[in-house]
């Protein structure tokens, strides 16, 4: 997490760099959010163990809002645009406006809400619930399902997305990296669902608690490095050698509009 903020700073501060600023730093942003949240609700809800995390005794908060709508989904969510600005921008040849950003944080919005407050407003015993003989949370049955059936499906709307984009030419090669973001995700996604339902108190098993939280830190946690580890490397160390590779590629290609560059005279 130290490392993601470190580099998420670097990228705000050479947001003009040309190779960073064609990464979306406003998507980039909405990303780190969404991991950071994702791990601290699924740290908080996997380890409070022996008194260490007293604060997670708000199960509903940690659990529902910032590991599955504000982590998971928000992460989920964001792939979800980030293939479809992919698909807008280099197979039908058009940018994408405010507006479609603003209708995007609606539609976000308004799943959430309908599916958080409404949960949220239950009885913790059918949802989420701080156990003190257990001093963890442990999760409902309805819960799991609810919370499994948003992620999955907000999932297949990725690797629906991912499909379809498959075939798109680009001067960077971004599908690579999409394709591992979405290869780890899936892992992880896959493995806590099998660990939810074959061991339904997991939490009160150390090796599901370790495993399950080492397989969405490692998800979300190397997203941005994959995404960004090769710009901002070359920022560091070969800043204008890279600059003008990156020019060069992108006037060989004819991509330049495609990605919102002007070229240098």
């Amino acid at each position: 997490m130290f490392l993601n903020t470190l580099l998420f700073l670097y990228v705000v501060w050479y947001r003009n760099y040309p190779p960073l600023r064609a990464k979306n730093i406003k998507l980039i942003g909405i990303l780190y959010l969404s991991m950071m949240l994702w791990c601290l609700g699924t740290i908080g809800t996997n380890f409070n163990i022996n008194g260490y995390f007293d604060f997670t005794s708000s199960c509903v908060l940690f659990a529902l809002w910032f590991r599955i709508l504000v982590g998971i989904f928000m992460y989920v969510f964001v792939h979800i645009f980030r293939l479809y600005v992919y698909i807008r921008i280099f197979k039908r040849g058009q940018q994408v406006t405010y507006v479609q950003y603003v209708v995007a944080a609606i539609v976000y919005a308004v799943i959430i809400a309908a599916y958080g407050i409404p949960v949220t407003l239950m009885r913790n015993k059918l949802t989420v619930m701080f156990v003190l003989e257990l001093r963890t949370c442990v999760y409902g049955r309805l819960f799991t399902e609810l919370s499994f059936g948003i992620v999955w499906a907000g999932w297949a709307a990725v690797l629906v997305v991912a499909y379809m984009a498959r075939n798109i030419n680009t001067s960077f090669k971004e599908y690579r990296e999409m394709l591992l973001i979405v290869l780890l995700a899936s892992v992880a996604i896959t493995y806590q669902t099998v660990v939810h339902h074959v061991v339904r108190e997991y939490t009160a098993h150390r090796w599901a608690r370790i495993t399950s939280t080492f397989s969405e830190y490692l998800a979300s946690q190397t997203s941005l490095v994959i995404l960004l580890w090769v710009p901002v490397y070359n920022c560091m160390f070969y800043r204008r050698e890279f600059r003008r590779k990156f020019f060069d590629k992108m006037k060989a290609d004819g991509m330049a509009a495609q990605y919102g560059m002007t070229l240098p005279s």
